[in-house]
């Protein structure tokens, strides 16, 4: 067994495992290793004792059924995940989760019921203090870890900033770096250095060495991976769109609904596709947190990303995208996707815009009850037909992505809405001035 330790900034360094030299120009390290697709299950055993631990009590769906500690650490491992969770990376005031770039994702599964052996996938407290250690990872690597956070510390799960303690969040991410394979680095103010200063919020993301490290154990993400682009559910069934999937033999694993268990998803198996569509009826076992497809292939590269799933959200309820998106000045295609679920009790639902938006620019949804069409538009397509209404203005941020909360009315389950974002882009080569996303054809649910 081996045991990896992270300290708070000015404390002696104490044992940091075993580590290797540094690869040329890099400063991550490996400890050997690497978790197959039998070890990619994460539970939390919830015995932390203070409360700033679990202050935080607001659902969010994007990380639905789960707050608190839970949520931090779930959160703290996803970001390094092969992309976005949920495509969209959202739920984090600090950061988009999901940043490894790499053939890893992992099968969130909730809360335990103790804090189990060495090899059970299991984060929990330990009484007690260890000097400056914050916390530390057991890791057998073939056969799982174990991590173990002291309860010395005032731990803090965010969301947002932390002024005092330590963030849960940040501290989940390092030391699960080291459950899949790495040591420490020796690049400051990556994820995998030995120690951090302050709160250590800012070691929620991984940074350009982590990146490198987890793409040198588990490859960097392969164009044949499953990956995962819609969810939508009806009556118990599940509807998964995507890409890379096998012709037979797939599998959709969920998360337990229960607490205990072994870790292992819930699993429906010898699934077959066409390639982009996956249908399944939802396990009765299977609860509020993450879905994802394995391939035929028993490999890294053959999980997708994952993406989260309420099995209970009601039916005929989802959201997909059609059409073609102009290409901005930005060089990109506008894309248009969506937060939350389109459901009338949850009032949760956002138009996402992200790629090809234009940074600071002002925009409107446009949207309409009828269609999908393709229509001829100022070098592009309107995407939807008329009669056209226009939603109000908004702002796409530094980064040119936009979100814009939108109501459901009672009156509007079960019925289906096209939107599209239209923005200035004064730099357009064609002269129009003008940015359209694709479309976005939304069914409401209960």
């Amino acid at each position: 067994m081996r045991t990896t330790k992270i300290l708070l900034s000015g404390s002696a360094l104490a044992v940091a495992g075993l580590l290797v030299a540094p690869r040329e120009s890099q400063g991550y390290t490996t400890i050997g290793g690497l978790l197959n697709l039998t070890q990619r299950d994460v539970r939390v055993y919830d015995n932390f004792t203070m409360a700033t631990a679990n202050n935080n009590t607001t659902p969010d769906a994007n990380w639905p059924g789960y707050t608190g500690a839970e949520m931090a650490i779930w959160k703290g491992c996803g970001e390094w995940a092969s992309g976005l969770h949920g495509g969209t990376g959202l739920g984090d005031p600090t950061q988009t989760v999901g940043s490894g770039g790499a053939n890893f994702d992992i099968s969130w599964q909730g809360n335990a019921t103790g804090i189990g052996t060495t090899n059970d996938n299991i984060h929990s407290m330990i009484a007690g203090s260890n000097g400056g250690v914050l916390a530390y990872t057991e890791t057998p690597i073939s056969d799982g870890w174990r991590i173990r956070y002291y309860e010395a510390w005032t731990w803090q799960d965010g969301p947002g900033s932390v002024s005092s303690g330590i963030d849960l969040q940040a501290v989940a991410c390092h030391e699960y770096g080291h459950a899949l394979g790495l040591g420490h680095t020796t690049v400051p103010g990556a994820t995998m250095y030995a120690s951090i200063s302050g709160t250590g919020v800012g070691q929620r993301s991984i940074e350009a060495d982590d990146q490198a490290g987890v793409q040198f154990i588990y490859g960097v993400k392969s164009a044949t991976k499953p990956r995962i682009t819609g969810l939508s559910q009806a009556s118990g069934v599940l509807t998964i769109t995507g890409v890379n999937f096998s012709a037979s033999n797939n599998e959709v694993w969920f998360t337990q609904a229960a607490q205990g268990g072994t870790g292992n998803p819930v699993k429906v198996t010898g699934i077959t596709s066409n390639g982009t569509t996956i249908t399944v009826s939802i396990p009765a076992a299977a609860g509020k947190g993450d879905v994802l497809v394995r391939n035929s292939g028993t490999g890294n590269a053959n999980l997708s990303d994952a993406w989260p799933i309420d099995p209970a959200a009601g039916p005929a309820c989802g959201a997909t995208t059609y059409c073609t998106a102009k290409t901005s000045s930005t060089g990109f295609p506008a894309s248009i996707f969506y937060i939350g679920t389109p459901s009338y009790a949850a009032q949760n639902f956002q138009l996402y815009g992200y790629n090809g938006g234009i940074p600071k620019t002002l925009g409107v949804y446009i949207y309409s009850d009828t269609g999908p069409a393709a229509t001829p538009f100022a070098n592009a397509f309107l995407c939807i037909a008329p009669p056209i209404f226009r939603g109000p203005a908004h702002q796409y941020d530094d980064f040119g992505t936009v979100s814009v909360p939108i109501f459901i009315d009672l009156s509007q389950i079960g019925s289906r809405r096209l939107y599209q974002l239209w923005f200035r882009d004064v730099a357009q080569p064609d002269g129009t001035g003008v940015g359209l996303s694709e479309g976005l054809d939304v069914t409401f649910c209960p």
